[in-house]
């Protein structure tokens, strides 16, 4: 299955989601920035609110593009043992990375001008462009948990294959259009795969209202 926009992957998500159209309580939250145009059709099509939620993955202290774990912006923080182990990586080093990348969101959030939502007794629909390890999804997906969603429902176009079972265990409904058994890259996916700019997610939120009490 290939998606020629972002926001047509959206449109078929929001066939598949028909059943939280108009529901209370129930709000579409977005991984930035990929997800926005995705959960923002979602959102139109279902009448819901949008917003968003971040996760930042901590990087290897050797190779700032491979993550040896995640934080989100909750602060809730999980790491890959094995890779903190073989790397020889210090817990301070860990807690530094993971206070730079809060800072980091929390200035995302200033630029965007929403706070952070309350999401107690919410149901959360959360969105991405697409899964590659899981890993920021997983933990996106806890960290709402804890923060006090009712319900979390992963909607995204494609996946691994092998990680939706991963998924159900943090999840209360996981939709992935197209379970991909040999998943390389998400791009592959889109025929139109630009990196968004902040401007985008933007105007994509001023469309919209956010979660309300």
């Amino acid at each position: 299955m290939i998606f020629n926009t972002r926001e047509e992957a959206g449109r078929l998500l929001a066939e598949r989601l028909e059943a939280y159209r108009n529901v209370p309580d129930t709000v579409v939250v977005a991984l930035p920035r990929g997800g926005v145009p995705v959960a923002e059709e979602i959102a139109r099509e279902l009448n819901l609110p949008l917003d968003i939620f971040f996760v930042k993955k901590i990087p290897s202290p050797y190779n700032e593009e491979a993550g040896i774990g995640a934080v989100s912006e909750t602060g809730l923080m999980q790491v890959n043992p094995q890779a903190v182990k073989s790397l020889g990586v210090s817990e301070e080093y860990l807690q530094r990375r993971a206070r730079e990348r809060l800072e980091q969101m929390a200035a995302k959030r200033r630029l965007y001008g929403r706070p952070v939502p309350d999401f107690s007794g919410k149901q959360v629909i959360l969105v991405d462009d697409g899964i590659a390890t899981g890993s920021s999804m997983f933990l996106a997906a806890r960290a709402l948990k804890e923060a006090g969603a009712s319900r979390v429902i992963i909607a995204v176009p494609v996946a691994p294959a092998e990680i939706v079972p991963l998924l159900k265990e943090v999840a209360d409904e996981v939709v992935v259009l197209h379970p991909d058994p040999n998943l390389i890259a998400v791009g592959r996916f889109y025929r139109d795969f630009h990196q968004l700019e902040d401007e985008e997610v933007m105007e994509a939120l001023a469309r919209h209202p956010g979660v309300t009490g």
